[in-house]
């Protein structure tokens, strides 16, 4: 709807600041993997509205209510402080004592039991200067456990595993969709908006296999399992003659497929899938997944791996940079009460995690810091800074760097451009940010095929949506008032049965 006259306010912004006192910076959204663009406007020490930013290539105008809405998550329950467990409580301690401690721990426990026994998790929303920070340290000091909080079983050295094959504006082609496993509507909001106007437009048939999801447009399920997937595959469910009909199909996936028992399975079929409508119709189907998570991509073109977790439980050190999986976070409480002797944690805001920890460290949040993420697409973007981080904390990647002297190994970067003129060696297009050119038609990421897994078992189970709550997704969202009410409500008002019984 078209408002000729007015406009509608953002009530958490009513009548807190005129617009021409207020200060703007360009950043990216960082609660899922698009990477949209947006406006961060600022007044004084306190963020009051976060506006889109127009980029045809990704949201074009848009962004979700989540991300417009969660900014004040970014002062609530935050770590502001470097906290260390003295007699039993976590205390206050300035940054050299326990920097100082930490380094003889980690020199200690590497030489009682090993660079094996020591390792770092990291979140997969970390930064990429944070990631190549890590990974530097975990190289330079031996420690063979690195890996992120994801358990996505991918091939690191196979950019079309994990990438988005082409551009999202690519999808306005498509002329039928299938979802396997996912709700584009949560994972990915504003590439959902691109679906619905495809719709809107006619020509466009969208089916979903697994979960069922409300959606903004007609979406015909065809099955809850991948036993359903496995038919479709082999030419056996009714849909397939619509699917080889089509002029441009895609295939869009939870990532979350990744992390089960039968991965290799799931991405098999996929691959064969691609392979026989390449050999009888002539023609490719893009297979996508949407990520969830802001920066995963830059790890993976990072070298970064998953840790199992055997290895999580058999660590004698655990550092922890940014953590949000929630299975993974109980599955380290756990632990911590069996055999783990330190747990370090390295982030912005406090968790059920952190009282647990014998090393805290307070790092600052995406809009106290100039930083550079990867969406799905493998497109670099930068953030930049709009406030100054609460008291004591500090960037992830200048807490390594210090360490890096305190273990006495040198590096070859001490601000940050020399930090990412190193990092672009190895990873190239992070010298080109913001100013990224996607020429990938002969690349090896714009590759839609799957190199089928031979004699790989798929289970018969329920493909679970990865996503139950759109408004608790994310460490900033789950400190959020405005978001726990909004969970409250569609918790509340959003199921399945649609009336209430009333105890006299």
């Amino acid at each position: 709807m078209l408002l000729y006259t007015g406009a509608l306010t953002s009530k958490p912004y009513a009548f807190t600041a005129r617009p021409w006192e207020l200060r703007s910076v360009q950043s990216v959204d960082i609660l899922d993997g698009m990477g949209s663009n947006i406006r961060v406007d600022f007044k004084e020490t306190e963020i009051l509205r976060i506006l889109p930013r127009r980029n045809l290539e990704i949201n074009e105008s848009w962004i979700s209510d989540k991300a417009r809405f969660f900014y004040d998550g970014l002062k609530r329950q935050r770590l502001n402080s470097p906290y260390m467990k003295i007699n039993g409580e976590l205390k206050k301690v300035k940054w050299s004592k326990i920097l100082k401690n930490l380094t003889s721990v980690l020199k200690v426990y590497s030489f009682e039991f090993g660079h094996s026994k020591i390792g770092v998790l990291c979140g997969a929303s970390c930064d990429t200067e944070t990631f190549f920070t890590v990974r530097d340290l975990a190289l330079s000091f031996g420690f063979s456990n690195l890996g992120i909080d994801r358990e996505l079983k991918v091939a690191t050295d196979e950019p079309s595993s994990y990438l988005f094959k082409g551009e999202f504006k690519d999808l306005e082609k498509t002329d039928f969709c299938l979802f396997v496993g996912t709700n584009p509507r949560f994972e990915a909001s504003t590439l959902n908006l691109r679906l619905r106007k495809l719709f809107r437009r006619g020509n466009f048939t969208a089916s979903s296999i697994g979960g069922h999801f409300s959606t903004t447009f007609p979406v015909q399920s065809l099955g809850l399992t991948s036993k359903t997937l496995l038919d479709f595959v082999e030419g056996r469910h009714p849909s397939c003659k619509l699917f080889s009909k089509a002029k441009n199909p895609v295939i869009l996936y939870g990532s979350h497929l990744l992390e089960r028992v039968d991965s290799r399975g799931i991405q098999s079929l996929f691959g064969s899938l691609s392979a026989s409508l390449l050999t009888l119709f002539g023609k490719s189907v893009f297979v996508n997944p949407l990520h969830t998570d802001s920066n995963v991509v830059g790890a993976f073109e990072l070298g970064y791996g998953t840790l199992k977790i055997d290895a999580i439980n058999g660590l004698k050190v655990l550092y922890g940079v940014g953590l949000e999986n929630k299975n993974i976070l109980k599955r380290i409480g756990k632990a911590e009460k069996e055999n783990r002797s330190v747990l370090v944690i390295q982030d912005s805001h406090g968790s059920t995690v952190t009282t647990k920890a014998d090393f805290v460290l307070p790092v600052t949040t995406f809009v106290e810091k100039n930083s550079i993420y990867y969406n799905m697409e493998g497109r670099p973007q930068k953030t930049q800074r709009a406030l100054v981080g609460p008291n004591l904390s500090r960037d992830d990647w200048r807490i390594f760097r210090v360490l890096f002297s305190s273990l006495k190994k040198s590096t070859s970067y001490i601000t940050q451009a020399q930090l990412v003129t190193e990092a672009s060696k190895i990873l190239p297009s992070l010298y080109f940010a913001n100013s990224w050119f996607l020429h990938r038609e002969s690349s090896i990421a714009h590759l839609s095929l799957f190199v089928p897994f031979k004699k790989e078992k798929v289970l018969f189970s329920y493909l679970k949506l990865p996503i139950e709550d759109f408004y608790m997704t994310h460490r900033l969202c789950q400190s959020s008032r405005i978001m726990a009410k909004a969970s409250q409500y569609l918790r509340s008002y959003f199921h399945n049965y649609k009336f209430l019984v009333k105890s006299n």
